[in-house]
Parts: structure tokens; C-alpha cells; sequence
């Protein structure tokens, strides 16, 4: 039988499949008969009419990277403008010259939102001069694109021989700098995504998939509307694309966006907000104008307080902050990895957050997977055990690793400044949340003529710009200096202070961590303390204490008191911890009021 060669989606883990057995089935009159039956939880397969058998546990059932398959749209379903569209366009201050030249169409299109067909304006989405993707529009600002097409910037074309490039929040915005000779300029496919909307991280893959297009772009002006999701889109953007080339349009208070602006103040208004353009605030320069719309946010909803780490016991000493530097240490087999991918895999699961690991203790990386998976999951991988997790399961962690977590592991460069710009990289295509170094005694250092002091204070500078200018959560876990057992056989819990080189480890965290086991010798001794010694901004994020956890070798997994974990039942604990959390990224902005 070929179903080694072959991928055969099974979504089931219980019961029985069945499908069109690959041996006889070319060979008989019902070809498409299912006559295979599989078994969903064992793998075991037998074919009911040739007797072929086996176990389908032995081949790869799914595909470790899902190929997307996009369809692509035909010009011939749409028409020329009518009369009465190229005046309504007329009416928003768009000429037929812009029209004819981004090949503005029409078509009857069912639109969803009333369920009926109506006459739809097309705005046709090109790359190298081949149509990707429709977007559809009808009178009352109902909008659809075509089925399963590839998301892509709308003018992407437009942009190509230009080093300076004009990003704006819909189609008609477009249009409207088109119409005052800014041609270098592209729109996003879905204006400014709500973070509360389901798979919101996804509703960036146009940037990914024009990537290419915006490497060699030197100045990045970020057209968004003027309300709230807009500045989400602002700062998504920005933190992706690279804020030190971005620049700012800000409109007036009573301005949504770049075509109300054309409308009601014409061209030269237009013409001059877009020379205003501010470049994004990362030279370390600030007024309290600049900082106005935040200081009145933060008067208005409060600031930005730590996300839940996924265990209560926990929650009132450390909760997770971007922009913040974790300093964690321990003893050597006191489980400070194993707790930090814990808690950052909570993080994915609970808030979707994505991270960077430089972890070359854990190689091969394949290896760091696998943990990652059994702690996914909840059971052991290890083929010598009956009762470990199916492939099913193995294949729906990796599917979940895959679009959260990025594992660095350069050939022959383990310097700081060569991983910051890989995670920099995490950050442009990913958007990732957060990083791990792990741990920092295996990166390579030089120290030039340095003592250790002053170089590990450099260091720690260099991390902490790094993190507050990518919004990133960065945890360090940094070996502490040989220490002698004590008269039980264990050791002495260490500080930050301990950390071989310098006391700047805990002057210059944000926070100080140490997972420590009283005897780490013993084998049974699975109670693990969570340290917590700093906490810089407590009314934010917690204050100093120790909790304890218990740690369960089969899975990885860390138990709270009621020996339970976050992962245990996903749905219900998003639910009970986003409730229960003192923050969350969706309702930040959601629960914002409108500053207008």
C-alpha cells in the first residue's frame, strides 16, 4: 500500500475513518468506494476488499507545515464603470484619471451582509501586474473579497521603483493620495482589525506575504484613521516594519481619514498634513505634547498592568509586561528553563503571543520542540512508554508551535549583537512578543579590553533598549557562580547577586527571578519555589514573594496547588484567566474611550 507516499488528513483521535483504499481502488469499478478503514486513536488501517493492513502510525499523516492554496480571480467577471459610479466617485473627490489608472471595475457581487446580489465596485488587488485578490464594495460600505485569495497591500505594484513608500487604512485613501500625485502608496486588504477579533495576529499576513516589497524602502509614512483601531494599526505597524523608518500623518481632531480630508479640506490640506508627517518618537526625544494622547489614555483607563501567567498562586508576585527585562537564575537541574517555556507557552495559548528562543543548551532545536509539545499536549512523546500521546495529538502541538514559537541557533555567530538582529528579524515577519536567552554564560564574549563588570552592564543596556523599542518581553536566565552545598546536601537559594560578574543583574532588571529546589539531588522532590526578589514596577506587575509549584517529569508540565495546569482545558481557561486577568491586549483597546 502507497500510504507512505501519500497524506491522508485524519481529524478524528477516536473511532474509525474510512477513504478510498489506495491499492485496489484504481483497479475496481467503484474507485471511489471507501473501503479503507482506519482507526482514529491506534493508527491500525485494514482495506475491506483487498485485505491490505498496517499501521498508519508509521508514516506522516499530516503535513508539518500546512501548504496554503490560494484561488485567484478573473478580470473577465467585471465591467466598466457606469455613469453613476464614476460621479459617485466624483463626489468623494476621486477623478476618472485615478480611476483608469488603479483599473477600478464593477460587477454584480452577492454580498453577504444582506443577502442579495448588488451592483459592487471592484477594487482589484495586483502584484507584477497579475490580479490576486478582489475587494467588493457596494453602496451602503458592505464590503467581501474574493473566496480563499492571497492578502496582499492594495497599489502594491505601485510602490516598486520607490524608496519611500505611504501606507493608509483603506482603498478610497488610496485613491485620494493617487489623486493629489502621491503614487508610492498601498493600502491595507482589511483596514484596521479589532484586537478582539478571533485570529487577530493573522490579519497581518499581507505583510508577510509582501515582505520583499518593503526591505529596501528607506522612509515608511503610516496613514491610519484617526480613531482607535487605527492607532492599534499605527503601532502594529510600526513595530513590524521597523520604527526608526516610520513616520507619522496625524490628522485633525474632526479628520478620520485621507479621503474625508480631500473632501472637506481639498487638496493643498492634504498635500500639507502629509508633509507634516512626524517621524515615529525612537531618537529618545519627547515633549508632553507628544505625549498628550497617552497621558490623557492612561488618566483616563489607567496603565498597562501584567497578563496573567496562567497559575493564580503566582499572579500577585509576577505578571507578564512587555517592554520589561527578566533576570532569572538558579542552581543548575532547578528547572528555570523548564518554568520559563511553561509560562511562555501559557502566554501563546492564552493571549496568542509569539516567541524567539536562543537556547543552545537544547539542541538539536528539534529537541526543544518536543518538550514544548509534551508541555502542549500533557503527556510524554517518548516511544518507549504505551500510553504516550498519538500522533494526532503530537501533529496538533506542532501545528500550534509552528505559528508561535522560533527557535535561533546560528552556524558560527553567537554573539549578542548577531542574536538581537535574529530576534529583530521574529519581530518584522512574526511579530513576536517575547524572547528567551538561555542561558547568557553561552554567548559569545568579548570583552575588548573590558573589565567583566563594565561589559555585562553593557550588555544588559543593550538588552533593555532592545526590549523598550520592540515592546518585547526579554528573560535572561543567567547561571549563578559555583556555590557550595549546605549540611542537608543542597544548596543555599541564590540572588541576582550570585549571577557570576556583576551586580548589575539586578540593578538593571525590570525583574529578578529564582527557581530554586531545596534539594535538587533528591529525585522525589518535585516541589519547585517560584522566587520572586525584584519587581521594579509592583503596582503593575506584582511584589516580591515565593510561591511554589509542583513539577510532573512525564509531561513537563509545572501543577499549581490543586495540581492542575493552565493547559489542561484550553477554552475554559482563556476564559477563566482573561476574566480574572488585571489586563488583556484585546481589551485595552477595546475598553478605550474615543479621545474625540
Amino acid at each position: 500500500m502507497s500510504l507512505n507516499n501519500d497524506r491522508i488528513q485524519i481529524n478524528k483521535t477516536s473511532g474509525e475513518v474510512r477513504y478510498a483504499c489506495h491499492s485496489c481502488s484504481t483497479d475496481r469499478k467503484k474507485a471511489k468506494e471507501k473501503c479503507l478503514a482506519i482507526n482514529g486513536e491506534t493508527g491500525a488501517y485494514i482495506c475491506h476488499h483487498c485485505g491490505d493492513s498496517g499501521i498508519i502510525n508509521q508514516y506522516k499523516t499530516y503535513k508539518r507545515e500546512k501548504e496554503i492554496e490560494y484561488s485567484k480571480p478573473e478580470m473577465s467577471n467585471s465591467t466598466g464603470l457606469s455613469d453613476e459610479m464614476v460621479q459617485w466617485f466624483r463626489s468623494r473627490g476621486i477623478s476618472q484619471r485615478v480611476l483608469l489608472k488603479n483599473k477600478i471595475t464593477q460587477s454584480m457581487e452577492y454580498i453577504p451582509q444582506v443577502s442579495q446580489k448588488r451592483n459592487a465596485i471592484c477594487f482589484n488587488y495586483f502584484r507584477g501586474g497579475e490580479l490576486i485578490n478582489v475587494k467588493y464594495r457596494d453602496g451602503e460600505k458592505n464590503f467581501k473579497q474574493f473566496k480563499d485569495a492571497e492578502k496582499i497591500f492594495y497599489g502594491l505594484d505601485d510602490i516598486k521603483d520607490h524608496k519611500d513608500v505611504y501606507i493608509v487604512e483603506g482603498e478610497m485613501d488610496k485613491l485620494s493620495l493617487d489623486e493629489i500625485g502621491v503614487e508610492n502608496c498601498v493600502s491595507v486588504p482589511d483596514g484596521a482589525p479589532n484586537p478582539g477579533t478571533k485570529n487577530y495576529d493573522n490579519k497581518f499576513s499581507y505583510l508577510d506575504n509582501c515582505w520583499e516589497h518593503f526591505e529596501d524602502k528607506e522612509k515608511i509614512y503610516i496613514c491610519s484613521d484617526n480613531d482607535v483601531n487605527g492607532r492599534v494599526l499605527l503601532e502594529e505597524l510600526s513595530r513590524r516594519i521597523g520604527r526608526e523608518r516610520c513616520y507619522i500623518v496625524k490628522f485633525p481632531d474632526e479628520v478620520k481619514d485621507a479621503n474625508q480630508m480631500l473632501m472637506d479640506q481639498g487638496v493643498l490640506a492634504l498635500e500639507k498634513i502629509l508633509k507634516d508627517a512626524e517621524p515615529y518618537p525612537v531618537d529618545g526625544v519627547f515633549t508632553v505634547k507628544s505625549e498628550k494622547d497617552y497621558m490623557i489614555d492612561v488618566f483616563n483607563n489607567g496603565k498597562k498592568k501584567g497578563l496573567t501567567t496562567g497559575y493564580q498562586v503566582l499572579d500577585n508576585h509576577y505578571t507578564l509586561r512587555t517592554s520589561e527585562l527578566d533576570v532569572w537564575t538558579g542552581i543548575p537541574g532547578s528547572g528555570k528553563t523548564m518554568m520559563a517555556l511553561q509560562i511562555m507557552l501559557n502566554s501563546s495559548v492564552l493571549y496568542g503571543w509569539k516567541w524567539g528562543i536562543f537556547s543552545p543548551e537544547n539542541y538539536p532545536v528539534g529537541d526543544l520542540f518536543d518538550t514544548l509539545a509534551e508541555m502542549y499536549i500533557g503527556n510524554t512523546s517518548d516511544v518507549d512508554v504505551n500510553d504516550r500521546m498519538t500522533i494526532y495529538e503530537y501533529e496538533k502541538a506542532i501545528d500550534f508551535l509552528h505559528n508561535h514559537f522560533y527557535a535561533i541557533y546560528p552556524e558560527d555567530d553567537f554573539s549578542l549583537d548577531n542574536i538581537l538582529s535574529k530576534f529583530k528579524h521574529l519581530v518584522l515577519r512574526h511579530g513576536i512578543k517575547g524572547c528567551l536567552l538561555d542561558p547568557f554564560n553561552q554567548l559569545d564574549h568579548k570583552f575588548g579590553g573590558r573589565d567583566e563588570t563594565t561589559y555585562i552592564g553593557e550588555c544588559l543596556t543593550q538588552i533593555r533598549r532592545f526590549e523598550q523599542v520592540n515592546d518585547l518581553k526579554f528573560i535572561i536566565i543567567a547561571h549563578p557562580r559555583k556555590m557550595d552545598r549546605d549540611d542537608s546536601g543542597g544548596y543555599k537559594k541564590p540572588t541576582a547577586y550570585d549571577i557570576s560578574g556583576s551586580q548589575n543583574w539586578f540593578n538593571k532588571a525590570d525583574n529578578v527571578i529564582c527557581i530554586h529546589r531545596d534539594n535538587s539531588m533528591d529525585i522525589n522532590n518535585t516541589s519547585v519555589a517560584f522566587s520572586v526578589q525584584k519587581i521594579k514596577f509592583q503596582k503593575l506587575v506584582g511584589v516580591p514573594g515565593e510561591e511554589s509549584l509542583k513539577y510532573d517529569r512525564r509531561s513537563g508540565r509545572y501543577l499549581d496547588h490543586q495540581m492542575s495546569c493552565p493547559l489542561d482545558n484550553v477554552s475554559q481557561t482563556q476564559s477563566l484567566w482573561r476574566e480574572r486577568a488585571s489586563y488583556s491586549p484585546e481589551q485595552e483597546w477595546i475598553n478605550r474611550k474615543d479621545l474625540e
